[in-house]
């Protein structure tokens, strides 16, 4: 089956800009010497193809003789880049272009667990960015995603029915292999906050996600997506229990203030 690294550099490197320098497209900025976009193409010698969702970016990758999509209609920020890519077949693989320390080591990791696996950290930070998806399968979660309005990535993981969480101990991968430059600051090195509490590869199976449960108007959106929050809670999985605490905040401003502590608890900018 033929495979596609597709990296993410749609976005407009916001929080990487230095006052009045003038804008920066973080993907082409150097790490050690090197464009970071250029050095995760330099690791991509296990897939067939690779290709740029470069959003915004489209003309400048294009220039530079790669092989660019352009983002779909429907959908905005990184799920068009994402949406587009889905129609590519085969097996694909996610990466942001802001990762310059990935290796083709966290690459064959993530094609041996399909049909989809993503990484999480060991303080429970799912790396929705970086994840492996049958293009069958997201096609199908896109529409979804597309229908109901739906804007986060990680909702490509709450509406399967299996899902494997990777932790990269598990595989023997060091965690700086991850980091991910936001801000000038993050190239300084990595950094990881909060308790440890995802140590180890776990699958998750559902007989029906309760997301789409509740999307479906099946269920009651209290009770289905407590249930879903108390399983990520319990198997650390902590970004997409956030999330789903996210989407009872129209009920209790107590459950959006519970998302927002665990998101300040693993480091993620709300």
């Amino acid at each position: 089956m033929e495979s596609t690294l597709v990296i993410l550099a749609g976005g407009g490197s916001r929080r990487f800009q230095l006052g009045d320098s003038g804008s920066v497209d973080k993907c082409l900025f150097p790490f050690n010497g090197e464009p970071m976009i250029m050095r995760i193409i330099r690791q991509a010698t296990i897939f067939n193809n690779v290709v740029i969702a470069a959003g915004v970016n489209y003309e400048k990758y294009v220039k530079m003789g790669l092989r660019v999509i352009k983002d779909s209609e429907r959908l905005r920020g990184v799920l068009a880049g994402v949406d587009s890519a889905s129609t590519l077949g085969g097996v694909l693989v996610f990466s942001p272009c802001d990762t310059p320390n990935v290796t083709v080591d966290v690459f064959k990791a993530l094609m041996d667990n399909g049909p989809l696996s993503v990484f999480v950290m060991p303080n429970g930070l799912v790396e929705t960015h970086l994840f492996r998806v049958d293009s069958d399968l997201l096609r199908g979660i896109m529409d979804i995603i597309a229908n109901h309005g739906r804007e986060r990535l990680s909702d490509v993981f709450r509406l399967s029915s299996t899902v494997k969480f990777l932790s990269p101990l598990s595989h023997g991968l060091r965690l700086t292999y991850f980091l991910n430059v936001n801000r000038r600051s993050d190239l300084m090195g990595f950094n990881l906050s909060g308790p440890i509490v995802f140590t180890s590869d776990k699958e998750l199976n559902w007989r029906e996600p309760p997301l789409l449960r509740v999307l479906n108007g099946m269920s009651d959106p209290e009770e289905e997506l407590w249930s879903e929050v108390k399983v990520y809670v319990r198997e650390g999985i902590m970004t997409l229990a956030a999330h789903a605490l996210k989407d009872l905040e129209h009920l209790s401003r107590g459950f959006g203030a519970m998302a927002n502590m665990i998101l300040n608890s693993i480091g993620v900018e709300k």
